[in-house]
């Protein structure tokens, strides 16, 4: 058959088997791959006609639509079905994984007091980070930030810089742009996952440390060189908004590098809690045939019952020493604390460790004293135990506690110990003072009491309201007015006096320590709103 036969028989072809044609297409397209044209199809059986524009152009009308892959998603794993019906849940769950939280808690544990790898930390602040789900690495100068702080153009650049380029061998008739048909059926660009969590966390931190450092320079420039704090007070409208906390904030350098003292401090620190806790067992009588202090008569017959309450004005009653087991647990927790890679080597440890490790021993050769009858080693061990933890309390003034751990392991069992014992300290004085027979003509021993009582209240309402106001403090003392009023008042050495000022005292110095932190956390409230600040601190 001739070319000029053949074409006419093309033209006059049927629009039945044109259509069949056509149907079958797409078909032939899904399974076998993309269809070939009529014209590529021709041009394979060597009868193409010479002009080659004209059948790319009776072609392009009769081809049929590029067909869309679609990339193969995974299969979601089927839940696994429970044995017997019914969820694991409840008593029978809590023990079958048991074991499991057991192990998790014990490698806490370990990681708490394990010392960090100096290596390895340097190690990991050069390695790149990688996407969770792949492994892949991944630089996160390069990962594009979703959000506000998005670069339009950035992403813009980055998304056509993903997109495959075409083949020479796709298309190979289609010269120019891509045609809106093409590009409609193109597929999209793959991208890999990016660590959203890890940017978001990094750029609160950063928020968090620019904040910081303007809080800080802002106290700064509160305080002389001389140390004295000096007020300040709002010229205009801005400065009512701005915020100057009445505290040291919380130190962000890191730590130093242990050295060997560190270790001996550390030693000292539980030696001094071990002390404490023989000086609980000894007062609950384990270690002698006397009468407890703790649950028994003990204080009425030790030391000639000079400390029963009854023999001194500022003497308080025997269930005052109550008070002392719930320290001991505290300085016990403390000493634990303090070995841990967090406190090795710290500041605040450093500066506080020794005094509180050697009113814990204090506290043992107070104990000593009392069953011995040794009145004037117990006043001596009672002085030194609370002029030690004063100290220990202005360490932690000056460096704030970083986290709510710190400030409850360190200085709220310190600040309880402290309230305590310098009622113990006042009390001992007092019981030494009278028993020794020291008086002043013309001065009688109410007006000695009234001065000692004035003292200590004094002394813990100053200390009582530094940093953010520290409750447990006034609260130790507090204990120690409360068993001061009932002796006053009901036993053979009354002074009305003495009682009410006690009861006042205690009232004042919660009340105040109290008012301080509420003022605080008013102030950071208004702040951290938006809203002027009133002239309370």
């Amino acid at each position: 058959m001739t070319e000029k036969s053949q074409d006419e028989s093309i033209e006059t072809m049927p629009d039945s088997e044109t259509s069949a044609e056509e149907a079958e297409a797409p078909h032939a397209a899904t399974e076998d791959g993309p269809a070939e044209s009529d014209a590529d199809q021709r041009a394979s059986d060597g009868d193409a006609p010479a002009d080659d524009s004209s059948a790319a152009v009776d072609t392009a009308d009769d081809a049929p639509a590029p067909s869309v892959v679609r990339s193969s998603q995974p299969t979601p794993a089927r839940p696994i079905a429970t044995e017997g019906g019914h969820d694991q849940s409840g008593l029978s769950g809590f023990f079958d994984n048991l074991d499991e939280k057991f192990f998790a808690a014990a490698r806490r544990l370990g990681d708490a007091f394990r010392r960090p790898d100096p290596t390895a930390e340097a190690e990991s602040t050069t390695t790149e980070e990688k996407t969770p789900e792949d492994g892949n690495t991944v630089d996160s100068d390069q990962i594009p930030v979703e959000g506000p702080l998005e670069d339009p153009e950035r992403r813009g650049a980055e998304q056509q810089s993903s997109r495959p380029t075409p083949s020479a061998g796709d298309d190979a008739d289609v010269e120019g742009p891509l045609t809106e048909t093409q590009a409609e059926h193109e597929p999209a660009p793959v991208t890999l996952p990016k660590p959203r969590r890890a940017l978001d966390e990094r750029r609160q931190r950063d928020v968090i440390l620019e904040k910081a450092a303007a809080i800080e320079a802002a106290t700064a420039r509160n305080y002389r060189p001389t140390g004295r704090e000096f007020v300040e007070f709002a010229d205009d409208e801005e400065d009512l908004f701005t915020y100057i906390p009445p505290y040291n904030l919380p130190s962000r350098d890191p730590d130093p590098a242990p050295v060997r003292t560190d270790l001996y401090r550390q030693v000292f620190v539980s030696i001094g809690a071990l002390a404490a806790l023989i000086s609980l067992g000894w007062m609950f009588g384990m270690f002698t045939s006397a009468p407890a202090i703790l649950g028994g008569n003990g204080l009425d017959e030790l030391a000639e019952g000079w400390y029963s309450g009854n023999r001194a004005l500022l003497s308080p009653e025997a269930n005052f020493y109550w008070l002392w087991p719930f320290i001991v647990i505290g300085l016990l927790a403390h000493a634990v604390f303090q070995w841990t890679t967090t406190q090795t080597a710290t500041p605040r440890q450093r500066r506080s460790g020794w005094q509180v490790g050697s009113a814990s021993v204090l506290m043992l050769i107070w104990t000593a004293s009392i069953h011995t009858g040794m009145l004037t080693l117990a006043v001596l061990a009672a002085l030194a135990a609370a002029l030690a933890l004063i100290d220990a309390i202005r360490q932690f003034t000056f460096r704030t506690a970083r986290n709510s751990l710190e400030r409850r392991l360190a200085d709220t069992t310190t600040g309880l110990f402290a309230g305590w014992a310098l009622v113990a300290a006042m009390s001992s004085l007092s019981i030494w003072l009278t028993a020794m027979g020291w008086h002043i003509p013309g001065f009688p021993a109410v007006i000695w009491a009234l001065i000692g009582l004035g003292i200590c209240i004094w002394a813990a309402s100053y200390y009582a309201m530094t940093e953010r106001g520290r409750i447990t403090l006034a609260l130790g003392m507090g204990w120690g007015m409360f068993w001061l009023i009932f002796p006053r008042i009901l036993s053979d050495v009354t002074s009305v006096w003495v009682a009410l000022c006690a009861a006042m005292g205690a009232f004042v110095v919660i009340l105040a320590t109290e008012s301080r932190r509420h003022k605080i956390n008013h102030a950071e409230r208004r702040a951290a709103m938006g809203r002027p600040l009133e002239d309370i601190i």
